[in-house]
């Protein structure tokens, strides 16, 4: 089950994300500032960063930068309410994978988070399954069965 890190600030929509989640079946741990985000990423590892921008002590963007320091290849989404150019183009260039702006429908972030798990489940594993058959996307063949 994927390991879910949601950063939020605000106390209600961080509840509601994180109960979601979990309703879908995600291991979801939460934080309410970029600092104690910070602590969890030392602690342990998660499969997907979901955090705010503006927050308290460590804002979304530090938090990003040190998060792929910690995890290169750790997928990160922003949730904001900053819905100008400047602070996406700056998110992307620090990593991100996806901006998504506040208000949002939960069910699209779901269907969002969820999209990219399965990319970067294929991007790490290197190998595509698709019911019985899998094949290595390096090189090209099927892995040995154990």
């Amino acid at each position: 089950m994927p390991r879910i890190l949601v950063v939020e600030d605000d106390k209600d929509l961080n509840r509601l994300v994180c109960s979601c989640l979990r309703r879908e079946g995600y291991d979801v741990v939460c934080a309410f500032d970029g600092e104690e985000a910070l602590t969890h990423l030392s602690e342990g590892k998660y499969d997907l960063l979901l955090t705010d921008i503006m927050m308290p002590k460590v804002d979304g963007f530090d938090l990003a930068e040190k998060a792929k320091l910690i995890d290169k290849n750790m997928p990160i989404v922003f949730m904001t309410a900053k819905d100008d150019k400047p602070s996406q183009l700056l998110g992307y260039r620090l990593g991100i994978d996806d901006y998504i702006v506040k208000p949002f429908d939960i069910d699209v972030l779901i269907m969002k988070m969820g999209a990219i798990l399965r990319r970067a489940k294929i991007e790490n594993e290197k190998t595509i399954t698709i019911g019985n058959f899998s094949m290595n996307t390096v090189e090209g063949r099927m892995p040995k069965r154990e």
